[in-house]
């Protein structure tokens, strides 16, 4: 129930996720004011089949990510969301450890998938990850 404060925590701690969007690292939306690149992220917690495999310290959560840039800047948009996503794989895929307070003891990359805002004129990347964490 607590990947949420793993997540930023550990992308907080991570330097080649800091060097490229700071600390703007949001939970569920990106202010309509703030600065890009970013990243904001998602986290469901049901259950991702019709039984819970774990005991009952453990949650399993599907966490979405998504990664902003300014599509302004045309392809170096598209490089740095390219970077963010790798960067972020880097640090969470098959990673296992403390963070904010929270033991992550399974986590993994899922799928991913480009989009575009016109309205707003962003690029994205929604990246998805399993984790798995014990309360």
């Amino acid at each position: 129930m607590n990947a949420g404060k793993y997540i930023y925590a550990k992308l907080s701690a991570t330097s080649a996720v800091t060097a490229l969007v700071g600390s703007r690292i949001y939970p569920i939306f990106i202010a309509q004011e703030a600065a890009l690149p970013a990243i904001a992220y998602t986290v469901d917690n049901r259950p991702t089949d019709a039984m819970k495999d774990k005991k009952a310290d453990h949650d399993t959560s599907i966490v979405t990510f998504s990664f902003w840039a300014d599509a302004a800047q045309g392809q170096n948009a598209y490089q740095a969301i390219e970077d963010i996503d790798a960067a972020v794989r880097t640090a969470l895929d098959f990673v296992t450890g403390t963070a904010g307070g929270v033991t992550v003891e399974a986590c993994k990359y899922l799928s991913s998938v480009d989009g575009m805002d016109a309205d707003s004129m962003t690029l994205s990347r929604t990246a998805t990850y399993q984790f798995i964490t014990r309360n």
